[in-house]
Protein backbone atom coordinates (compact mmCIF):
# COMPACT_ATOMS: atom_id res chain seq x y z
CA UNK A 1 0.00 0.00 0.00
CA UNK A 2 1.37 3.36 -1.02
CA UNK A 3 0.69 6.52 0.92
CA UNK A 4 -0.58 9.36 -1.23
CA UNK A 5 1.31 12.64 -1.24
CA UNK A 6 -2.05 14.43 -1.33
CA UNK A 7 -4.59 15.12 1.37
CA UNK A 8 -7.83 13.14 1.10
CA UNK A 9 -11.21 13.80 2.73
CA UNK A 10 -13.44 10.74 3.04
CA UNK A 11 -11.22 8.92 0.54
CA UNK A 12 -11.49 11.67 -2.07
CA UNK A 13 -8.39 13.69 -2.97
CA UNK A 14 -8.54 17.40 -2.19
CA UNK A 15 -8.62 18.81 -5.71
CA UNK A 16 -7.01 22.13 -4.78
CA UNK A 17 -3.94 20.36 -3.34
CA UNK A 18 -3.48 18.25 -6.47
CA UNK A 19 -3.92 21.30 -8.70
CA UNK A 20 -1.42 23.31 -6.64
CA UNK A 21 1.12 20.51 -7.06
CA UNK A 22 0.49 20.39 -10.82
CA UNK A 23 0.86 24.16 -11.16
CA UNK A 24 4.22 24.04 -9.37
CA UNK A 25 5.34 21.05 -11.45
CA UNK A 26 4.29 22.75 -14.70
CA UNK A 27 5.92 26.09 -13.88
CA UNK A 28 9.16 24.39 -12.85
CA UNK A 29 9.13 22.44 -16.11
CA UNK A 30 8.45 25.59 -18.13
CA UNK A 31 11.35 27.37 -16.42
CA UNK A 32 13.68 24.64 -17.63
CA UNK A 33 12.12 24.49 -21.10
CA UNK A 34 12.19 28.25 -21.56
CA UNK A 35 15.94 28.25 -21.09
CA UNK A 36 16.13 26.12 -24.25
CA UNK A 37 13.17 27.47 -26.20
CA UNK A 38 14.33 31.07 -25.88
CA UNK A 39 17.04 30.32 -28.45
CA UNK A 40 14.70 29.23 -31.24
CA UNK A 41 12.11 30.98 -33.38
CA UNK A 42 8.70 31.29 -31.71
CA UNK A 43 7.06 29.03 -34.34
CA UNK A 44 9.60 26.31 -33.58
CA UNK A 45 9.10 26.80 -29.85
CA UNK A 46 5.32 26.40 -30.23
CA UNK A 47 5.76 23.22 -32.28
CA UNK A 48 8.10 21.81 -29.67
CA UNK A 49 5.71 22.67 -26.85
CA UNK A 50 2.88 20.94 -28.71
CA UNK A 51 4.97 17.78 -29.00
CA UNK A 52 5.57 17.46 -25.25
CA UNK A 53 3.37 14.73 -23.72
CA UNK A 54 2.51 16.69 -20.58
CA UNK A 55 -0.17 14.18 -19.56
CA UNK A 56 2.27 11.28 -19.77
CA UNK A 57 4.92 13.17 -17.80
CA UNK A 58 2.55 14.00 -14.96
CA UNK A 59 1.26 10.41 -14.88
CA UNK A 60 4.83 9.13 -14.61
CA UNK A 61 5.61 11.61 -11.85
CA UNK A 62 2.50 10.56 -9.92
CA UNK A 63 2.91 6.83 -10.48
CA UNK A 64 1.14 4.90 -7.75
CA UNK A 65 -1.45 7.58 -7.04
CA UNK A 66 -5.15 6.83 -7.37
CA UNK A 67 -6.96 7.26 -10.66
CA UNK A 68 -8.89 10.16 -9.08
CA UNK A 69 -5.63 12.02 -8.39
CA UNK A 70 -4.31 11.23 -11.87
CA UNK A 71 -7.50 12.50 -13.51
CA UNK A 72 -7.33 15.81 -11.64
CA UNK A 73 -3.63 16.17 -12.40
CA UNK A 74 -3.90 15.32 -16.10
CA UNK A 75 -6.85 17.67 -16.60
CA UNK A 76 -4.99 20.51 -14.87
CA UNK A 77 -1.71 20.05 -16.74
CA UNK A 78 -3.54 19.89 -20.07
CA UNK A 79 -5.33 23.12 -19.17
CA UNK A 80 -2.03 24.80 -18.28
CA UNK A 81 -0.27 23.49 -21.39
CA UNK A 82 -3.10 24.65 -23.66
CA UNK A 83 -3.02 28.10 -22.07
CA UNK A 84 0.77 28.34 -22.48
CA UNK A 85 0.63 27.20 -26.10
CA UNK A 86 -2.20 29.64 -26.84
CA UNK A 87 -0.19 32.43 -25.24
CA UNK A 88 2.87 31.57 -27.31
CA UNK A 89 0.78 31.30 -30.49
CA UNK A 90 -0.54 34.82 -29.92
CA UNK A 91 2.95 36.06 -30.80
CA UNK A 92 2.63 34.37 -34.20
CA UNK A 93 -0.61 36.14 -35.10
CA UNK A 94 -0.36 39.74 -33.88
Amino acid sequence: MQISRFEHVNGIPVEEKVEEWVETYFHNMMTVLNSFLSYVDIAVAVDRLKSIPFDKLVREELEGESEAVLTIAVNKIQELAEAEISFQESYLNP
